[in-house]
């Protein structure tokens, strides 16, 4: 049985008589029924390139039926939503040209109206096209078809609002290699997209950077940390923090949100959380607070050695310690950093700072309160917000919605807040000095720069994980 905004459509579109300029009879093609009714809840989906494909097999691959006035102006409906305003005002262009005597004319003629303005906004500009270049298919399939879905639902949320410059989706398989995602950019900027969003991971993201920053066409890295991939470069940006990014980030909410002056930092050496300290330290000195120590690691076991390392002579004056961790264990790991400061006796006296593998703490979150332990977070659902989203992925992929389809909307819907009409400022200034966004899961600040730098920042109070800001 079709749901109630289903056969609000039915009944407006179908059950309306015909025209007598229309032939006598119309037959019910069973195989255009079922198109038309699959369009109809693609439609209401938001699913608008595929309720347009539906509808045109309905109007024209069957021959004259039940269906195919409704379907064409259906047709002409789904293009406009989808933001093709061309190609909405050519479908109903046949419409009214074949059946002007159709009572759908009226209807036909204000959609029609809409899109030869541009929509509800005012004239029409040219298209914003919005490269997409993730791997179709190969190991990390599954993961780009997630972000791609997110990409897709954020898109289809701005084009059915009636912009007037609507985006068009141009999507390049990269097959998962670095020569592949740079012939994918390549290839849709070469095609005239306006920006790019992708691909997956730093190794692509250094390759394709070269090919966006040539171009001299934004791009859009989700998930690239290598800070290699946008430094010194102009176009490309990273919406995920960069390793270095979070040490700094975490140096200045020390310092300024808690207004420490001396810090020491501990990681193990040549990891990822060495670069985060070593970023800590740069910025900290900046700020003009004091190191007290430089602790490096030789391997992620030491850390159930803290205690031992790091004597309590050397702690004298200490107000905090950055203790980023990384790796598959690092919860653990920091949990035994939290054991080897009580250890030392340094509750109440030492703060400790942490990065996002913090949240993984378990057993351990009653010592974190006590040491007043704040670290960053990159990924934080704001589940009311979300739900609406939440609902529409599940009807369009079939699954629940996870990291990667909330960052390819929330960066999407970042960007294309951003589109302008053409002439205007450069897209990438205007990413580079836009306020910070709030989106579902991502916070989304580039503060003059390439690199997003807006994380969501924790503490553990009273055994609990809670935003501090």
């Amino acid at each position: 049985m079709l749901a109630p905004r289903l056969f609000f459509l039915l009944a407006l579109l179908v059950l309306t008589p015909l025209a007598r300029s229309q032939p006598a009879t119309a037959e019910r093609v069973p195989a255009a029924e079922t198109a038309f009714e699959n369009g109809l809840q693609a439609y209401v989906e938001g699913a608008y390139e595929e309720a347009l494909r539906l509808f045109a097999r309905a109007a024209g691959e069957f021959g004259y039926n039940a269906r195919t006035t409704a379907a064409l102006v259906m047709a002409g409906k789904s293009a406009y939503a989808a933001g093709d305003f061309g190609r909405a005002v050519a479908t109903l262009d046949e419409f009214l040209r074949r059946y002007p005597n159709s009572r759908y004319v009226p209807e036909a003629e204000r959609v029609r109206a809409l899109a030869r303005e541009g929509g509800p906004g005012g004239p029409v500009a040219p298209p914003f096209d919005l490269g997409i270049v993730l791997p179709a298919s190969g190991e990390d399939g599954y993961l780009a078809q997630a972000l791609f879905n997110g990409v897709r639902l954020a898109v289809d949320e701005y084009n059915a609002r009636g912009p007037r410059r609507p985006v068009r989706m141009v999507f390049r398989d990269t097959g998962g290699t670095e020569a592949g995602t740079r012939a994918a950019v390549e290839a849709v900027v070469g095609g005239g997209a306006d920006a790019v969003v992708g691909p997956l991971f730093s190794e692509e993201a250094l390759a394709a950077g070269e090919a966006a920053e040539a171009a001299a066409v934004v791009m859009v890295a989700p998930l690239a940390t290598d800070r290699a991939v946008s430094a010194g470069r102009r176009y490309v940006f990273q919406a995920n923090p960069t390793f270095a990014m979070r040490g700094q980030v975490m140096a200045n909410v020390a310092a300024q949100r808690l207004g420490l002056g001396t810090a020491g930092t501990v990681a193990v050496r040549g990891g990822y959380g060495a670069e985060m300290a070593d970023a800590f330290e740069a910025e900290w000195r900046r700020l003009g607070r004091t190191v007290a120590f430089s602790e490096r690691l030789p391997d992620a076991a030491a850390w159930r050695s803290l205690q031992d390392r790091l004597p309590p002579e050397r702690w004298s004056g200490v107000e905090a310690v950055y203790l980023p961790v990384s790796g598959a264990d690092a919860a653990e790991h920091a949990a035994d950093a939290l054991r080897g400061l009580e250890a030392l006796g340094l509750e109440g006296q030492v703060r400790a700072l942490g990065n996002t593998e913090w949240e993984g703490l378990d057993a351990s979150r009653p010592r974190a309160s006590r040491f007043g332990t704040v670290f960053d977070q990159d990924f934080l659902v704001d589940e009311d917000a979300a739900a609406d989203f939440v609902a529409r992925y599940r009807a369009l992929a079939g699954i629940g919605v996870d990291r990667l389809a909330l960052m390819g909307y929330d960066a999407t819907r970042f960007l294309l807040g951003l589109v302008g009409a053409p002439g205007e400022a450069a897209l990438a200034e205007r990413i580079r000095q836009a306020p910070r966004y709030q989106g579902l899961a991502h916070r989304f600040d580039f503060g003059g720069g390439q690199v997003n730098r807006a994380l969501f920042i924790m503490g553990y109070r009273d055994g609990e994980a809670v935003l501090l800001e």
